[in-house]
């Protein structure tokens, strides 16, 4: 049967579309890189922690098993900082009008998360991430997104604020019958499950909203979501199930370590649904 036509004009055509992706996604390749560029270099500098005699023995051992990231908290202070770029891009994508997943209600249900991490980590500083890339540095991604997240989504809060906050009020009540006990304190471990139901729900109104978005856009900030979101769940994902072994003595109450475990999964299912939608879309647009 007959293949693809391929000749010079073919080339012409994308060669053109290449060099108008590239000016297109300046801004997010310039922040994606140069969070990769600060993971490096703090990467680089090696362990700068000085743990207690006897913290030492257990931290030798965290360093044995991750011997590239030093420790697994590295992953999700990466998907503090991709967290940060892929907003950043959003709301310029926003700006643009182009139909961004990560607005409305999406951006309403992050906010409700990233205001509970900021305040955990105001309460309490036993969720504190360690590792090179630990400490400050991802406390300052959480607090920057939420500007952002605010300015995504203030049509949804004037708009329904009785329904978003029924939404949190029904996350806090999970978080209730489902925490750890890292912190020893209820209301601190239990900001720490209301985020992670947030989020949850977050990556299903992503997918919904992908789904509904009748006006699809070529907006690049729409094609960079659709990549980064699973790249930084998947971070979140990988470290509940690998790097964070259940221990009985550590759940405060109810499944806390299942409801993380698979929680994160299926976040991770919800955003790769709706990039292979996207993407699919776009190829057969082309």
């Amino acid at each position: 049967g007959a293949g693809p036509i391929v000749g010079p004009r073919a080339m012409s055509w994308y060669l053109r579309d290449c060099r108008k992706l590239l000016r297109e996604c300046v801004p997010e390749a310039v922040g994606l890189l140069a969070c990769l560029a600060i993971a490096a270099v703090l990467r680089a500098r090696g362990d700068v922690r000085n743990p207690e005699h006897a913290d030492a023995e257990a931290w030798d051992q965290i360093k044995s098993q991750w011997p590239l990231l030093i420790t697994a908290d590295t992953l999700l202070s990466l998907q503090a900082m991709f967290r940060l770029v892929v907003l950043v891009s959003a709301l310029l994508g926003a700006r643009r009008g182009a139909p961004v997943p990560l607005a409305e209600e999406t951006s309403v249900l992050w906010l409700g998360a990233a205001l509970a991490r900021v305040a955990l980590l105001a309460r309490s500083e036993a969720y504190l991430l360690d590792g090179p890339l630990g400490g400050k540095l991802p406390a300052a991604c959480e607090v920057a997104v939420l500007p952002i997240l605010f300015a995504l989504s203030r049509r949804t809060l004037a708009r329904a604020p009785f329904a978003c906050a029924t939404v949190l009020a029904l996350s806090a009540t999970l978080a209730s019958r489902n925490f750890l006990l890292l912190a020893g304190d209820g209301v601190a471990d239990g900001l720490f499950m209301a985020s992670h139901s947030l989020d949850l729900l977050a990556a299903f109104a992503y997918l919904i909203r992908t789904v509904l978005i009748e006006n699809r856009s070529t907006d690049v900030s729409i094609g960079f979501a659709h990549v980064l979101m699973p790249a930084q769940q998947a971070l979140s994902a990988y470290y509940w199930l690998e790097a964070f072994q259940a221990v009985p003595e550590l759940v405060g109450a109810g499944v806390p370590f299942e409801a993380l475990q698979i929680g994160n999964c299926i976040s991770l299912g919800a955003y790769l649904g709706a990039s292979a939608l996207f993407f699919a879309e776009v190829v057969d647009r082309h």
